[in-house]
């Protein structure tokens, strides 16, 4: 009889938890596609968006944000990999990460003043 309860509330939770995630795709020039990710929770509220080129890869520019609609990352892809400078956004400081071919070769972290 526990072992009952404990999979019902088991099946409840994984339910309760499993919200689908809209997703809006625009094909644009050169075959790209901008791909627009909201959260779960609040489908009008963007999670996350970019592009992605004619193979399915990642590509170009991806930005993060939270909830608010305050960026948490700017993120650069080239066919799929990690290229160029991604930025972090965090409470009290910027982080600079450099990728070169999905591997990082720079890594910088500045603070942020506020008057």
């Amino acid at each position: 009889m526990k072992a009952l309860i404990n999979i019902v509330v088991l099946l409840f939770c994984v339910t309760a938890f499993s919200q689908e995630q809209k997703v809006d795709y625009k094909k644009i020039e050169d075959n790209m596609v901008k791909a627009t990710y909201y959260f779960a929770d609040n489908s009008n509220v963007i999670e996350r968006e970019g592009f992605f080129n004619s193979e399915g890869k990642l590509h170009g520019t991806w930005i993060s944000y939270d909830l608010q609609g305050n960026k948490t990352a700017i993120a650069n892809y080239k066919n799929g990999v990690k290229d160029g400078v991604w930025t972090y956004f965090k409470k009290d400081k910027i982080s600079l990460v450099t990728y070169k071919e999905n591997k990082i070769t720079n890594v910088e972290e500045k603070a942020v003043a506020f008057n």
